[in-house]
C-alpha cells in the first residue's frame, strides 16, 4: 500500500471546483479532502484497488448529492408518497430542467481539456490546492459572518403599548439573532373588538399558490399594473415559507406573531386564529378550494392546524381548467369563486370566506390544449387566473355588500430559479421565493379611498390581520375611518423564512441559510 495521484478522479473534483466557483453546489472541505485521501491510497492487490475505485465512486456520488442543493435523502424519503403522484410527463419536465444541455456541453469540454492537458500537468497537485483554497475561503467567510454580527447594533422593535419591549443584545450570533426574532414575534396578538363597530362587512381571503414579485417580474408584469384597482398593495410582504401548507397555516394563524416551523403543527392560543376571531363577532366561515385539497393532505393540515374545519365547497360538477402535475383535476377559478358566491354567500351574514387555488402551480396543464412546458405556459395561466378574479371582484360590486378582499400568494413559483435551485425547486425558502405580491381591496360605496397606498416596508401575516381587527373597530365601511387610517403603524417583521429543516435569514443584509441544523452560509446572489 502506498499513495499515488488520483488520475481520472481529478476530474471529480475539477468538476465540482467549477461547480462550487458558479454557486451550483456547496462545498464540505473535510468530507471531499478524506475522499481525496482515500482515493490517493494505492493498494498493491489488484481486486482491492478495484473495489476502493467502486466504493470510492459510491462515496463520491453521496458526497456530491450532499455538497448540492438538491434535498437530503432523509427529507426526499418522506416525500416519496408525494413524488410518486408526480405524472410522468412532469419527471421528464423537471429532469429537463436539472439537465440541461449547456451543462453537457461543459462537462464534455472539461473533460476534453482534461486529457489533453494531463500529460504535462500534474493535477492531483492543483486538486490539492483547490481544497486548501476552498477551505481557507470558507474559514474567512465564517470569520467575517461572525465579525458582522458581533457588530450588530440594537435596534428598536414595533409592538403595541401594552407589550413589553424586548431588547436586542449588541452581540449576536445568527443562531441568537432568529431566537430573539422569534422572541419578539411570540409577543404579537392581534386584539379584536367585542363586537363589529359600525357597517358589517364580508371578508373574503384569496390564497394564491406559486406567484411571487419575482414571478411576476419573469413574466414581464408589474406588481402596480397587476393590482391597479387596489387599494392597498404590499410590495415586500414574506410568506415565511416556500410550501403550501405551512402557508396557509400561517395565514390562518395570522392574528398572533411569526412562530418556527416546527410551532407550526403544535395547538395554538385560540386568539391566533384568524377566522376563529371573526367566528366570535359572527361571521359564518366557509372553506373554498378549485382543487380536492388530498395532495400533501392540504386540506387536513389546514383543519387540524388552521382552525378551518369546514366541508368545502362541493366543485365536482365545475368545468376543469387544469390538470395538475398529478393528473387531478383543477377547476376553473371563475366558476368555482362565482358558484359560492350565486350559491353560498347569502346564505351567511357576514361572510369569512377561505378560497385556495393551485392553477399556477409547477406541473399544471391546460385543459383541452396540447401539452406545454407548466414554465411556459405560466402567462397564459396567470393571466386566466387574474381574468377570473377581476370578473368575481366586479360580481362583488354589483351585490352590494360591504367586502374587505385580500389577496395573498402561498409562496413563489421560482419561474426563473437561481444558482442554488433549479426553476420549479422551492426546496430553500429563498428570498425571491418568498416575497409575494399582497393586496387588499375594500368594496362597499362609502368606502374612503382616495388613492392606492403602497407598504414597502417588509411585512408578513401579522399586519393583514391587524388591519381586519382595525376595520372592526372603526366604521371604515361607514365612511368614519379612512383606509390611510388602517395601515398606519403596521407592525413590520425581518424576512425570515423556514422550511422543515431549512431556515432563510438576512444578516447583514444579506440573505443566509441554515440547512438541518448546521453551520450558517450565505445564499448565493446573482
Amino acid at each position: 500500500m502506498k499513495l499515488s495521484g488520483l488520475g481520472a478522479w481529478n476530474l471529480y473534483f475539477l468538476a465540482k471546483f467549477a461547480l462550487f466557483y458558479y454557486g451550483a453546489i456547496d462545498f464540505n472541505v473535510l468530507t471531499n479532502a478524506a475522499l481525496a485521501a482515500f482515493l490517493a491510497i494505492k493498494f498493491k492487490k489488484t481486486i482491492i484497488e478495484k473495489a476502493k475505485h467502486v466504493f470510492g465512486g459510491s462515496l463520491a456520488i453521496v458526497i456530491l448529492y450532499q455538497d448540492s442543493w438538491l434535498p437530503p435523502l432523509n427529507r426526499l424519503t418522506k416525500q416519496a408518497g408525494n413524488v410518486q403522484d408526480f405524472s410522468f410527463g412532469y419527471f421528464i419536465e423537471l429532469l429537463a430542467r436539472v439537465i440541461s444541455v449547456d451543462m453537457l456541453l461543459a462537462l464534455f469540454v472539461i473533460t476534453v481539456c482534461f486529457w489533453y492537458t494531463s500529460q504535462w500537468l500534474r493535477f492531483t497537485t492543483i486538486t490539492i490546492v483547490g481544497l486548501l483554497i476552498i477551505g481557507w475561503q470558507g474559514d474567512s467567510e465564517q470569520s467575517s459572518t461572525v465579525a458582522g454580527n458581533n457588530s450588530a447594533n440594537t435596534t428598536p422593535y414595533n409592538q403595541p403599548e401594552q407589550q413589553t419591549q424586548v431588547i436586542t443584545r449588541a452581540i449576536q450570533t445568527p443562531d441568537q439573532k432568529l431566537t430573539d426574532f422569534y422572541q419578539q414575534q411570540s409577543h404579537l396578538v392581534s386584539h379584536f373588538p367585542s363586537q363589529v363597530n359600525g357597517e358589517l362587512f364580508d371578508v373574503i381571503v384569496l390564497n394564491i399558490c406559486s406567484m411571487a414579485i419575482d414571478d411576476l417580474n419573469a413574466i414581464g408584469v408589474s406588481v402596480e399594473d397587476m393590482f391597479s384597482d387596489f387599494d392597498v398593495v404590499f410590495s415586500d410582504f414574506n410568506s415565511a415559507t416556500s410550501y403550501s401548507g405551512p402557508a396557509a397555516i400561517r395565514l390562518l394563524r395570522a392574528s398572533c406573531g411569526q412562530t418556527s416551523q416546527t410551532a407550526l403543527f403544535n395547538d395554538a392560543p385560540e386568539q391566533c386564529y384568524l377566522f376563529k376571531n371573526l367566528e366570535k363577532l359572527g361571521y359564518q366561515s366557509s372553506v373554498v378550494m378549485n382543487h380536492d385539497g388530498h395532495f400533501d393532505n392540504f386540506k387536513g393540515l389546514i383543519d387540524q392546524f388552521g382552525g378551518l374545519n369546514n366541508k368545502p365547497l362541493n366543485i365536482s360538477s365545475m368545468p376543469v381548467a387544469q390538470y395538475g402535475f398529478d393528473n387531478s383535476p383543477i377547476y376553473s377559478d371563475g366558476a368555482v369563486l362565482n358558484n359560492w358566491l350565486e350559491n353560498e354567500a347569502d346564505d351567511c351574514k357576514p361572510c369569512a370566506m377561505y378560497y385556495n387555488t393551485t392553477s399556477l402551480h409547477d406541473g399544471n396543464q391546460l385543459a383541452n390544449q396540447k401539452r406545454m412546458n407548466s414554465l411556459e405556459s405560466y402567462p397564459i395561466r396567470h393571466a386566466n387566473l387574474l381574468s377570473d378574479i377581476n370578473r368575481f371582484i366586479k360580481n362583488l360590486e354589483k351585490r352590494g355588500r360591504n367586502v374587505m378582499l385580500m389577496i395573498v400568494p402561498e409562496h413563489g413559483a421560482a419561474l426563473k430559479g437561481d444558482k442554488v435551485q433549479f426553476a420549479g425547486l422551492r426546496e430553500i425558502p429563498s428570498p425571491s421565493i418568498v416575497s409575494v405580491p399582497t393586496a387588499i381591496k375594500f368594496i362597499g360605496p362609502d368606502v374612503q379611498s382616495y388613492s392606492q397606498i403602497m407598504i414597502n416596508e417588509s411585512t408578513s401575516y401579522f399586519a393583514l390581520s391587524e388591519i381586519v381587527a382595525k376595520a372592526l373597530e372603526t366604521n371604515v365601511f361607514g365612511g368614519n375611518n379612512s383606509i390611510a387610517n388602517l395601515v398606519e403603524n403596521l407592525p413590520k417583521a425581518s424576512k425570515v423564512a423556514e422550511n422543515a429543516g431549512t431556515i432563510m435569514m438576512y444578516v447583514n443584509k444579506r440573505p443566509y441559510i441554515q440547512l438541518d441544523g448546521e453551520e450558517w452560509s450565505a445564499y448565493p446572489q446573482g
